[in-house]
């Protein structure tokens, strides 16, 4: 899948969720981890939003200033796990088109290692 040149719209608003792994890929980068990421009450960190976008969102160029070092969610996007009907591709994205069959089932299984991921990491938080 490429990106609709110039699209940040999953960037506005985000409810990504962070592995243990991407926070400390991301904190290898020197960004300190409170800086960066929310946490709320179900126990799971997000990335945080400054001014109702990623906080690693350069405004000016539409770019992550991270990608490369980008969260595993944002590398799966735009497959997404929605409660009600499962794993889809986010209405949102402008390119959701662009994703065959294929590269469907690769970001469902990458998303679902993910999901493991941080259910592990919630379930570690309740036993403390």
């Amino acid at each position: 899948m490429k990106c609709v040149k110039g699209c940040y719209i999953c960037c506005i608003n985000t409810n990504m969720e962070l592995t243990l792994d991407d926070i400390k890929r991301i904190e290898s980068l020197g960004f300190n981890r409170e800086y960066f990421t929310v946490v709320y009450d179900d126990g799971i960190p997000r990335l945080r939003n400054i001014d109702g976008a990623c906080v690693f969102l350069d405004r000016s160029s539409g770019l992550c200033k991270i990608y490369g070092y980008r969260p595993y969610g944002c590398r799966i996007y735009p497959v997404i796990y929605d409660f009600n009907r499962g794993f889809i591709i986010d209405r949102i994205c402008p390119a959701r088109n662009t994703i065959d069959e294929r590269e469907f089932h690769g970001r469902v299984y990458s998303l679902k290692w993910v999901l493991d991921k941080l259910s592990i990491m919630v379930d570690a938080d309740d036993k403390e």
